[in-house]
């Protein structure tokens, strides 16, 4: 917290903030599929490659060739994700 009699040193800030995104952004993988958005924010127990691929093989087991199939009234009512 600053008072009127600290000063603020902008540079600073915008330099802290800057290199808290690009953290951030390290941070999050992406697998989408179709319809399908899996996020992973992993961390040094998560092997993401190997996560993505079991994931993978588990909705081709389950959907097959369907899983690469686009139901647009899907899509449109689900697409819209927040983060």
């Amino acid at each position: 917290m600053t008072d009127s009699s600290s000063e603020v040193d902008m540079g600073d800030m915008a330099g802290q903030l800057m290199m808290a995104k690009m953290d951030a952004n390290k941070m999050t993988h992406l697998l989408r599929i179709g319809t399908f958005q899996l996020e992973v924010a992993p961390n040094e127990d998560i092997d993401v490659r190997a996560f993505f691929n079991e994931t993978l093989d588990r909705l081709i087991s389950a959907y097959g060739e369907k899983l690469l199939e686009i139901d647009i009234k899907t899509a449109s009512v689900h697409g819209n994700m927040h983060g």
